[in-house]
């Protein structure tokens, strides 16, 4: 485990697993994704960042493991919820959408359009979760916006989970997919025990 400490106000833990993970990516993949997911994943993070130290609720720490990146502490605010999502589509329209001649380009804009919308999914600890539980606190009592939250997080999770089964049965998806059906189950279902 490395730590980055000193002057810098947000302490940072790189976990092997981090590393271990990414090596095993990059060795798997095939048509040069793996590093295009990790700008991608980090700039998403700079983007929560950013809007917690420009709303002065920075966070405590940053931890970089195999699951990914998690923020601790700082703000929870609906800007800086959003703002991770907001710079991957911010990139997709950049990227994806103007016809550069570059192809792995466009594809860097298409990784970020799907890192957007990985994240914005309402369940577990991924952005959309909490920008929903947010939406849903200010026009239902908390009860009730805590009981809706929990059917559209379980709805969700009913319908993907068998949706990519079907789709990597069929080959349409590859390893990943299997990493984000194991992560939907672990969320969904083993941290409840």
């Amino acid at each position: 485990m490395l730590e980055l400490n000193g002057t810098f106000p947000i302490r940072i833990t790189v976990r092997f697993s981090f590393f271990a993970v990414l090596g095993l990516l990059v060795c798997m993949d095939k048509d040069g994704t793996a590093l295009m997911c990790a700008a991608s994943c980090m700039l998403h993070e700079l983007g929560h960042i950013a809007v917690m130290l420009i709303e002065h609720r920075p966070p405590d720490s940053v931890t970089l493991y195999g699951g990914g990146i998690h923020i601790s502490g700082g703000s929870t605010s609906f800007p800086a919820a959003a703002a991770g999502v907001t710079v991957n589509i911010m990139l997709f329209v950049v990227l994806g959408i103007i016809p550069w001649e570059n192809p792995q380009i466009r594809l860097w804009g298409t990784v970020n359009l799907l890192t957007a919308l990985f994240n914005l999914l309402p369940i577990g600890e991924l952005d959309g979760k909490l920008l929903v539980d947010k939406a849903l606190i200010h026009i239902l009592s908390p009860v009730n916006a805590a009981r809706l939250s929990d059917i559209i997080e379980k709805t969700v999770v009913i319908v993907i989970i068998p949706c990519v089964i079907m789709l990597v049965l069929a080959g349409y998806m590859n390893f990943s997919a299997v990493i984000f059906l194991i992560y939907v189950f672990a969320v969904e279902f083993l941290e409840k025990i």
